[in-house]
């Protein structure tokens, strides 16, 4: 995935209302960056970045969650959706999925996990922007 070094006008240009702490889960070291810039550019804060499942189950018991962007295919144990179902079972933190995939089987498996959205690779900080939005509003409604 090719991703431009400087954020887009569109990054920058919003904002986000109240604190949202993210986790993301990313076993791509420079995916996990782009992401990270991007947030913080609109406004949300990090409160960690992981690669791995394990990685991600610990930050999840050491810091206040709100949300976490989870890859589906992670190197390690454990993949994305596992994580996922683990992080809103153990730390009621729901998640929404960053993937590359989209057959069938994983869609079904990637549903069973109560996600707040999908997105797929390679994405627009725009679109990151409008998931974590969406997901928002649905986590007030609740």
């Amino acid at each position: 995935m090719t991703m431009p070094k400087a954020l887009s006008p569109e990054a920058g240009s919003r904002t986000v209302e109240g604190t949202v702490n993210l986790l993301i889960v990313e076993d791509e070291a420079l995916v996990a960056s782009y992401i990270q810039d991007v947030l913080e550019e609109s406004g949300f804060t990090i409160a960690g970045v992981a690669s791995t499942g394990p990685e991600a189950l610990s930050l999840a018991g050491d810091v206040a969650l709100t949300l976490a962007l989870v890859d589906i295919k992670l190197a390690g144990p454990m993949d994305g959706i596992e994580v996922a179902k683990l992080l809103r079972e153990r730390h009621s933190v729901p998640s929404i999925f960053l993937s590359g995939m989209h057959d069938p089987e994983t869609m079904r498996r990637a549903q069973t996990a109560d996600p707040l959205g999908f997105l797929q690779k390679p994405f627009r900080p725009s679109q990151v922007f409008n998931a974590l939005e969406k997901a928002r509003a649905k986590l007030k409604r609740t």
